[in-house]
């Protein structure tokens, strides 16, 4: 009965499994993030490294 009771108040890998949820939550975050503005951040780039590439040009 107290080896029961000493295993129910064991909480050395409660810390572990902690992290383990909040990297899952931050992984779900950064994935919904990139769904959302993927596209827009896609297109400031390409935007953005055609300007460059417009500047680069006009130097030659």
């Amino acid at each position: 009965m107290t080896r029961k009771l000493s295993l129910l108040r064991d909480t050395r890998g409660a810390n572990l499994v902690e992290y383990i949820i909040l990297v899952g939550v931050i992984a779900l975050i950064a994935i919904a993030g990139f769904k959302a503005f993927g596209n827009r951040v896609n297109d400031k780039v390409n935007e953005q490294a055609g300007s460059v590439s417009g500047i680069n040009g006009a130097a030659q």
